[in-house]
């Protein structure tokens, strides 16, 4: 410590160098040194070269010297800060492990190195077991979350109906929990993230079909009309009921919007259900629920019929979203499958 206030003194070090330098350079000449014993006169002579190898010899061990000295006190300051820095490290260690149940046998502030060595050890295992977990379920993720953009792709499920259902979708989630922990960030949270985003816009449409067993007789698109045959567009499905069983069954809860004739539909039945998700029930021969009813999934609509513009005892169904027209039985069957899959 004294060395080090003495090196704090730019003065001294810049005279000691100055000093140094002027003997290094300097001129020597022969010198004589007489020696008397007994009346006798001895001469010794130190030639100019010896004067200035001994001199320059000192001038480098001294430095050497000064120079070990200033990286050993360096070093003693660098392990002793690192030394502190361990130990608090090691409290920190101690103290989590302690509220996390691990080692309960240790008291708080009696422990060995050895002690700390384990828990160090212990937490070493654990993290790369996360990191591994976390790692395996990212690419896990990214291989369903490519298999649902592709069943949604076929299904007809354009960018339109995908955002007008994600717009809809509560603020906030899984994300918020992921921020706060840096092992479950990056793509771990982006591919959770857009799992969750593709799940809910399946499980925002509906998974059955509004009868118990049935047929489909005509599909979705572009057709020659049953009446006028003129080519147009088909919004929906029409589907005849199988083994006498005539029920007209809500696909998912929501609220009667429309319950009564309506036109070319003849008796019909609206439902809104979340997400802007409506789904609309044609021809039918009777109504069971008035407009404004609240229904679950499952609950009687009616009777399947032939009111309205129809050819024959039929259920005409329409699925759409924000008033846009998907195609039911490709909506119905990519939900039902993810259904299955989460299961």
């Amino acid at each position: 410590m004294v060395f080090l206030r003495w090196l704090r003194r730019p003065g001294k070090v810049v005279h000691w160098t100055r000093l140094a330098l002027g003997m290094w350079h300097r001129e020597y000449h022969d010198s004589r040194i007489i020696l008397e014993q007994q009346g006798d006169l001895k001469y010794l002579v130190i030639s100019a070269r010896v004067q200035r190898n001994a001199v320059r010899a000192t001038i480098l061990v001294m430095g050497f010297l000064t120079t070990m000295a200033v990286g050993m006190t360096v070093t003693a300051g660098w392990l002793q800060t690192r030394k502190i820095m361990l130990e608090h490290s090691h409290r920190q260690i101690f103290f989590a492990l302690q509220s996390a149940g691990i080692n309960p046998d240790l008291q708080s502030g009696e422990y060995s190195q050895d002690d700390m060595l384990e828990m160090a050890r212990s937490i070493r295992e654990r993290d790369m077991q996360i990191r591994q977990y976390v790692g395996d379920w990212t690419e896990t993720l990214a291989a369903r979350n490519n298999d649902l953009r592709s069943l949604m792709s076929s299904s007809g499920l354009n960018g339109k109906v995908i955002s007008l259902i994600q717009s809809t979708q509560p603020v906030g989630g899984v994300n918020e929990a992921f921020n706060e922990n840096p092992l479950l960030g990056g793509a771990f949270a982006k591919e959770t993230a857009a799992n969750r985003e593709l799940r809910s816009v399946l499980e925002a449409l509906p998974d059955r079909m509004p009868l118990p067993d049935y047929t489909i007789t005509s599909d979705f698109g572009i057709r020659p009309h049953p009446v006028t045959n003129k080519p147009s567009l088909h919004a929906g499905i029409d589907i005849k009921p199988q083994n006498g069983d005539d029920r007209v069954l809500a696909v998912k809860s929501g609220k009667v919007l429309v319950a009564g004739y309506h036109g070319n539909l003849g008796n019909a039945v609206l439902i809104r259900h979340d997400r802007g998700v409506e789904t609309i029930y044609g021809h039918l021969d009777k109504i069971f629920v008035k407009q404004g009813d609240t229904v679950e999934q499952g609950t009687p609509l009616g009777l399947v019929g032939n009111t309205g513009q129809s050819t024959g005892k039929h259920l005409h169904f329409e699925v759409l979203v924000g008033s846009y027209q998907v195609d039911p039985k490709k909506v119905i069957q990519t939900a039902q499958y993810v259904r299955q899959t989460q299961k």
